[in-house]
Formats: structure tokens, sequence, C-alpha cells
């Protein structure tokens, strides 16, 4: 049953060919695309289930297509792994993708371009699939690559639009995003030419089909050599690997210096926020760390950076997030936030709570993007909060749900989001003996509960600030796949609930990570947090549903910064990072782009070169031109002189 594997991403792509090729008609587009994501979430449980059929120490299902490239010792095959690391990862995809195709079956009714939307939506299933699936690292970077160019086509879906909510021009957006990522794509690369190097090979494991070699099984073997840069000294080569792969975790996964991206991605529609900025794409920074995590785990490589990267972005994400007036952009920020969590998490070896966080967090930011999509389209299309207002009477059901996911993010006990984070905290502060980033991270969760309760707070909380709209609630295709995954999000702490250990059982193969015993201290560091974010998740709802509501005013400023100033215009701009690139880079760029056109372009190719030959063929013609003046007496003459010349030249010679 190995072949099984191939038709999990076989179908997303059937389904991109289809509507890009052959339908034309909205529903169908969306019926087709739904239904091939569908049919790959069904082959996942059936791979899944064929997995579970074999030997634990053997729980890795791979099929090889063909050799994709053989140059020399350079041979690379086109071939499939589903081991259950992929099979958690694809399960996410097809799941949580199928619902947001659903869901956009509704959201993109009366769309420009449907047909198109949802061939991208499939394509980019397809390419997602191909990275998590890949038995090397080189196919990994073509689904890495597949995603980006989605992320970009879906980020500019309205490409016809000068600007969209709030202020944000859809075609800059998807640029931006396309070369932050390029910076991160660079590093990859470069990893990649690494490993080969010193590897000599780019399968994650032995592929006994052509006869190659798995380089996470030779970590320790090569971990005690270094590169040698001259006059610059030597640097450990699991130093340089690991550090490359971490920045292209920060592109790919927003976290600091290179999340400036991901809140000018909301430029995009919202089921594709909810799929590719929220659930999948943006994890696959974390997927690429637990996938090499024998490279991480040895002593010279750049874990620690890692945790420090991860820690420093949740808590700046979360800050952020706290000053937002836009709907999604709390939620983009939100999710910054969220992925330093998991980015944390595996840089202290922490995998299986990583990607716990990862599936929890896929379940409820989904929902909570989809909820708040519901908002928007139900009130026609606004995303400015300071417009909205006590939609809790007029959008109940979607009311509901968003609180669900809203208490899931914060943290709050039962819901997943408590599970999968207190994991996390606990072990910054008992196995990885790192207290401060475990205060940082308990400081962080209380400050998502914050900005958690402010947004229920304004949206549907308090009186309808503008009366301009008129609120009605979403049709059974938006509101469905918001149950199911609300549904989810309130039970999914037992994916890994402590003395079941489901997920870290499942995983064991992969990770051979033990579990983790839970002590007295853990549960009372797990109740101070708890205590915390349900106190800061009040305070946030009570200020802004009650003490400052009437003073919130459509179009002015958050009350707040009367009471912060600058610190709330620091969070309110992301701390500033778009800001100093803007003067750092871009215009600079712009600048010395300007003047090359100017110079190079302009006056020397156009003016001196092509302007320069075109003047001088006119002036040459204007000459010429003279000397036709139509008379039969100056042609004559110019005859005359023409024998005279001949004539004196025949006889001087």
């Amino acid at each position: 049953m190995d072949w099984i594997i191939w038709l999990i991403p076989a179908f997303p792509l059937l389904g991109f060919v289809l509507n890009a090729l052959v339908v034309r008609q909205e529903r169908q587009a969306g019926i087709l695309a739904s239904a091939m994501v569908g049919l790959s979430f069904a082959t996942t449980i059936a791979a899944m289930a064929t997995l579970e059929g074999t030997p634990a120490e053997a729980r890795r299902l791979t099929w090889t297509l063909w050799e994709w490239i053989s140059i020399d010792d350079f041979r690379v095959a086109f071939g499939l792994l589903f081991d259950p690391l992929t099979a958690v990862m694809a399960l996410l995809v097809t799941g949580v993708g199928g619902l947001i195709h659903v869901y956009a079956i509704g959201y993109m009714h009366g769309d420009a371009r449907p047909v198109r939307f949802f061939a991208y939506m499939n394509l980019f299933v397809f390419a997602m699939l191909m990275l998590v699936m890949a038995d090397n690292l080189l196919l990994l970077f073509l689904g890495w690559e597949g995603v980006g160019l989605c992320s970009f086509l879906l980020i500019g879906h309205y490409f016809d639009r000068r600007t969209v909510q709030p202020g944000i021009n859809p075609s800059d957006a998807a640029v931006k995003a396309f070369v932050v990522n390029r910076i991160g794509d660079a590093a990859l690369l470069a990893a990649l030419f690494a490993i080969f190097t010193n590897f000599g090979t780019l399968s994650f494991y032995p592929n006994p089909q052509l006869g190659l070699t798995g380089y996470l099984d030779q970590a320790i073997i090569v971990a005690g050599q270094s590169i040698d840069f001259g006059a610059f000294g030597q640097l450990p080569l699991m130093t340089a690997i690991t550090l490359l792969m971490l920045v292209a975790v920060a592109g790919k996964s927003a976290q600091l210096p290179l999340y400036t991206w991901l809140p000018d991605a909301m430029a995009g529609p919202t089921p594709v926020s909810a799929l590719i900025h929220a659930a999948t794409m943006v994890t696959s920074g974390v997927y690429l760390i637990v996938r090499n995590a024998a490279l991480f785990d040895q002593p010279a490589s750049a874990a620690p950076w890692v945790l420090v990267i991860g820690v420093v972005t949740a808590f700046i994400g979360a800050t952020a997030a706290v000053a937002q007036l836009d709907i999604k952009r709390v939620l983009a920020y939100s999710t910054i936030s969220q992925l330093g969590f998991m980015v944390a998490a595996v840089g202290m070896g922490a995998y299986v709570a990583g990607m716990f966080h990862l599936l929890t967090h896929g379940l409820f930011k989904a929902l909570l993007f989809l909820a708040a999509g519901s908002v928007i389209h139900g009130i026609g299309d606004q995303q400015d909060m300071r417009r909205m207002g006590g939609l809790r009477t007029t959008l109940p059901t979607t009311f509901r749900l968003y609180a669900i996911g809203a208490l899931a993010l914060g943290g709050i006990f039962p819901l997943a989001g408590f599970w999968s984070k207190d994991e996390i905290i606990a072990h910054a502060w008992f196995d990885a003996r790192s207290p401060l980033a475990a205060i940082v991270l308990v400081l962080t969760s209380a400050i998502t509960a914050f900005y958690m309760g402010r947004q229920t707070g304004m949206v549907f909380y308090g009186r309808p600030r503008d009366p301009a709209l008129h609120p009605h609630e979403s049709g059974p295709l938006m509101r469905w796949p918001m149950i199911i995954l609300a549904a989810g999000a309130i039970p999914g702490g037992l994916i890994n609930f402590p003395g079941l250990h489901w997920l870290n059982s499942y995983l064991r193969p992969v990770l051979q990570e033990p579990e983790v015993i839970y002590t007295l201290g853990m549960g009372v560091l797990a109740t101070i947090t708890t205590l915390l974010s349900a106190g800061t998740a009040y305070l946030g709802w009570k200020t802004y549903a009650h003490d400052l509501e009437l003073r919130i005013r459509v179009g002015k400023d958050d009350p707040a910064l009367r009471y912060l100033g600058d610190l709330w215009r620091g969070m309110e701009i992301g701390w500033g990072l778009d800001w100093l690139y803007q003067r750092a880079f871009v215009r600079p760029y712009r600048a010395a782009a300007d003047f090359f056109s100017d110079a190079f372009d302009r006056q020397g190719i156009d003016g001196v070169l092509v302007g320069g030959a075109a003047r001088s063929m006119n002036w040459l013609a204007g000459g010429l031109r003279a000397a036709q003046t139509g008379y039969v007496r100056t042609y004559a003459l110019a005859f005359l002189l023409g024998v005279i010349m001949l004539v004196a030249y025949f006889t001087l010679r």
C-alpha cells in the first residue's frame, strides 16, 4: 500500500489543473477544489492506517517515482516520505484546508475571479504537501518555494484594487511577502549546499531503492567539523548549517527580524489568511527544524539562538497585537506571537511540545480567522473594530464561535491552547532551566489573553458605533466549518493530554523524545499562568466593553493612547521595524535604482546609444534631403562637378 501516499498530493494537483484549464463556473470550482482536498484528507487517514500496521522501529513509508537528478555524485530522488511526523502535518494541511475550502465557497461568492482563486488554493495545498512529504531537502525546497509562490498569488488576489483595509495595497503586500521570504529562501539554499558538500547527500534517510545515504544519520559523525573562513577564523559546521536554517525559519515562519510581511499579508481574502498565514505555510519553519532535529540536537548547533528568537518574537508579536484596530491585523500579530512559542519550544529541544502547539494553534487560529471573516462578511466588508460594537446580538453564532477561539488562544482552561502553551512554558522552566524564557512566555500568554479580551469587547459588546452597518449572520457553508473547528478547539488538548501522551507516543519513532513526567510544580505553574491569563482577559474585556467603550470613536485613536502615548504608538506600528526597513533599505534602494535608471537607462542607453544613433541618422538624412531641390540646373551642376572630379582623378593617376 506504499503507493497510496502519492494520492495525497495528487488530488489537489488534479484540482488545480481542472480548475485552471476546464472549469469556468464559480460554484463548480469551489466544489471541485473542496472535494479534491477532502479526498486528500481521506487518503491521509488511509495512509496513517497503513502506517500503523508496520512495526514502530520501521514506521516509515517511502516511494520513489524516479531519480530526479543524477550528475556525477549529485543524485536526488523524486520521492515521498510518510512517517508519523509527515502524517501529523498532512492531516492538519488537508483537514483544516478542506474546511477552509468549503468556507471559501460561501465567502468568495460573487468574487470577480473565483475559479482562479480556487485553482491557486488547490495549488497551495499541493505545494504544502510536497513540502512536508518530501524525502529529501531539495524536494522540500521545491515545495517551500511553491507555497511562497502561492502566497504571493493569493495575497495579491485583489490586485485590481488600489487599496484594501486597513489601507494596504494588495500588489505591494504580495511583493513584500515575496521579497522578504526570498531572504530566508536564499539562506535555506545555502544550507542545502553546505549539507551536500559535507554529507554527500540531500536525503533525510537512506533510500535503498536508489542506494542513497541519509544525512540525518550522519549528524553525529560530522558534528566536530568546522568551516574555514581563512582570516576570519573557523565556524563549526553544525552552527553554520543550523544558523542558515534559522534564517529560513525567520522568513517563512515570520520571526524576528523578518516578520514584517505577515501583517500586510492580510490584504488577501480571509480564507487565505486562515489557511496560509495562520494554519499551514507559516508553520513550515517549525516543521523544518523538527525534521532536522538530529542537526539541532548537536552541541554546536544554533538551538540557543532559535530559543532567543522565538521568545523575543512571541513577546513583540503579542505587544504589537494589543494596539491594532483592524480585526484581521490583531490576529496577524497574534500568529507571529504564537509562532514564536513554537520556535522557542523547538529551540529548547521540546519538539513534541512545539508540534502540539502547532496542531492546536492550527485549529483555534483558523477558527478565529474564519469567525473574523464572518464578521467582515456580515457587516459589508468592514474590518475596523472602531466601527463595530454590539455584534453579539446580531451575530450570535459567530460571537459564540469567536469566543471559543479567543479563550483557546488566551490559554484558558480547559481549551486546547491551555494545554499546548502550558507544556512549552513548563519545559522552559523545569527542563530547559531557562527561567527568563519561561517568565517572558508567561507574560506573553497574559498579554495574549488581554488583547483577545480587548478585541472581543470592541467587536461584540457595547453599542453599535456605525449606524450604516446592517449585520447579518453567515450562511451554512461558512457556519459549519467554524463549528467543526470549534469542536476541535475545545477538546484539542487531548492530543497530548498529561498522562496519555498520545502525540508523544505517536511521534516517538521519529523524535525519540521521552514522555514528560508532570509534577506538582508544573501544576502550580499552570495554575499561576491560567489565573494570570484569565485576569488579563477580563481586564481587556472590561476596559473596552465598559470603561472606555463610550470613548471609542470611528476614525479616532484608541482611548489608551492618552495614557500610554509613544509606547502605544510603538506597539501600533509593530515596534517600527517596517519604518526602519523603509529608511535603511527600501528608500536607499529605490533612490539608487532611480539614479541608475536615469544615468544608464534614460541618458546612456536611450540618450546616447538609441537616441544618439537616431539623431545621427536624422542629421544625415536632413543633409541629404537639403540636396534634393527638384531643380534640373542643380542636378546638372552636380553631374558636371562629378565628371570633373572623375576626370581629375584619372588624369592625376
